[in-house]
């Protein structure tokens, strides 16, 4: 009992909590389980360490903006980050947040995004994204008004059709367009607001009420942290903005496409609002939804590179993508990441394989010595470097290296014919300025300044779009649609709205923005 009283002198002194007689004690882990000790916990009135108003789960973007709105319309708030440091995906993100400019524009270019082929669309109506981009067009303003100060349109929609160029825009902060910067922004208004932020706090179980369906409530949260478990009363709602599930490996083998996928991202997502509301009934959506580009990966480093090949096609040439059987599969040069990233799903039912999983980027000394094949990650404030010329990453052997293109075929597995036919193509291409193809207009360099290289490329998570889904008030919904009561979502701990087609550099994030004030404002309510 001692212990227990200590601890909870410790979280007051934190400034949020109110000492109880005893917590709930240990829980299992994951959410997917409910341990004998949490479902005798729901059989009585459960006892608190302490309460807020708002519990909310993840401290990245969409956290910051849920908890922001919240303890602007007065109520208790209290962040929970299972990490030792914030900032999510959105810190090591490249800045760009969207905020539309034109509402009927912005709304004809997301549909064009949701539908699949055929004019069917995936599981996003125009309802849900009227209600979003009304809600999305105030991003910009949102932001001047916690402090940026120099913001400037950098991007627009991808995809040449309505609503694309003058409608559906992406701001960066100035001079410092990265992720971290944009993430300064947000912990600083945080901060100035005095919300407190609970770090190496990993939330292991909802706390319900009820276990009929349509009757289920959540009341708070167990918290492990420091070994020990504690229990949180949320009088208003929980909102879980903790991410995707890039990092889960069994998640995205049962969920997506095609594997393996890696991530770009926050080491942190891995699935937890997925194992948590599990628990609710929660319904799931939008699992096979990503953002995400073409990227390199290797043992030695725990996140993988996005590749900076994409954007050098384009501005230098003397660079191609082909599949594991040589052959090109898009145009390396055109705007959308997504969209290639995508084509590595594609199953080829002639060679029962997905042929494009992994792909080559294949290219010249000419490319190699313009620009460095990965982007350091985080951008803003890297931990994991990638050298100017790729030199470093050759003597790696991270980039394979060969005096012809048919010994270089020969290193990474490829019939030295076809991949040799393949270049050959590309060079007559570039020489009548057609890519009759796929249509590339932008690069048309030949490869053909030996040395020749080539680096493996496979799906890379900027994240994942699925999770527990939500309403447009951002409440997560049961298999019948009715809200679980006092129990919210945000970002890519849900994914609301990009489910087939990312639409833009910064959607998520804009995202996060977004749906993170709506459910604020919902659970403050």
């Amino acid at each position: 009992m001692a212990g227990e009283k200590e601890k909870g002198k410790e979280i007051n002194r934190r400034g949020f909590l109110k000492t109880a007689a005893i917590g709930i004690g240990a829980t299992a882990l994951g959410g997917l389980a409910v341990s004998g000790e949490a479902m005798a916990a729901q059989k009585k009135e459960a006892r608190w360490h302490g309460e807020a108003d708002v519990v909310v789960v993840g401290y990245g973007g969409a956290g910051a903006a849920a908890a922001i709105t919240a303890h602007d319309a007065g109520k208790k708030v209290v962040i929970l980050e299972k990490n030792e440091k914030g900032g999510g995906s959105t810190y090591m993100s490249g800045g760009f947040f969207v905020s539309p400019q034109d509402e009927q524009g912005a709304i004809d270019y997301l549909m064009y995004c949701a539908k699949a082929g055929g004019d069917k669309y995936f599981d996003v109506d125009k309802e849900r994204i009227s209600v979003w981009v009304k809600e999305a067009m105030k991003n910009e303003k949102w932001i001047r008004s916690l402090g940026a100060k120099d913001l400037s349109i950098t991007v627009k929609g991808w995809f040449d059709v309505k609503g694309a160029e003058a409608a559906y825009t992406s701001w960066q902060l100035k001079p410092d367009t990265s992720g971290v910067a944009l993430w300064q922004v947000l912990s600083d208004a945080v901060a100035k607001r005095k919300i407190e932020v609970m770090y190496n706090s990993s939330v292991v179980e909802l706390v319900t009420q009820g276990n009929a369906p349509g009757k289920i409530e959540v009341t708070g949260v167990v918290v492990q942290k420091g070994g020990k478990s504690v229990s949180i009363k949320a009088k208003k709602g929980v909102i879980l903005t903790c991410g995707g599930f890039d990092y889960n490996e069994s998640m995205k083998q049962n969920f997506l496409a095609a594997y393996p996928n890696y991530s770009v991202g926050n080491p942190g997502n891995t699935g937890d609002a997925i194992k948590l509301s599990s628990k609710t009934g929660a319904a799931l959506w939008h699992m096979t939804g990503t953002s995400a580009t073409i990227c390199h990966k290797f043992p030695e480093v725990p996140v993988a590179y996005p590749s900076m090949l994409k954007l050098a096609a384009g501005l230098f040439g003397s660079l191609i993508f082909v599949s594991k059987y040589g052959e090109r599969f898009f145009d390396e040069a055109q705007g959308s990441y997504d969209v290639p990233a995508k084509a590595m799903y594609n199953y080829d039912p002639v060679k029962f394989d997905f042929a494009n999983l992994p792909c080559w980027g294949i290219f010249d000394e000419k490319a190699r010595t313009k620009a460095p094949a990965g982007t350091p990650v985080p951008m803003g404030k890297p931990i994991y470097k990638w050298s100017a010329d790729n030199s470093e990453e050759i003597a790696k052997g991270w980039i394979l290296k060969a005096d012809s293109i048919s010994e270089l075929a020969r290193k990474i597995g490829i019939e030295p014919a076809v991949l040799e036919k393949t270049v050959a193509n590309w060079n007559r291409f570039c020489a009548e300025k057609k890519d009759p193809e796929f249509g590339r207009e932008l690069g048309l360099v030949p490869i053909d300044s030996a040395p020749f290289y080539a680096l493996k490329g496979y799906p890379g998570l900027w994240g994942t779009a699925g999770g527990p889904k939500i309403n447009i008030h951002g409440e997560v919904v049961d298999a019948k649609d009715e809200p679980i009561k006092r129990l919210y979502a945000a970002g890519n701990a849900s994914g609301f709205s990009f489910p087939h087609m990312y639409p833009l550099s910064g959607t998520a994030i804009g995202d996060c923005f977004t749906m993170g004030r709506i459910a604020g404002r919902r659970a403050a309510g």
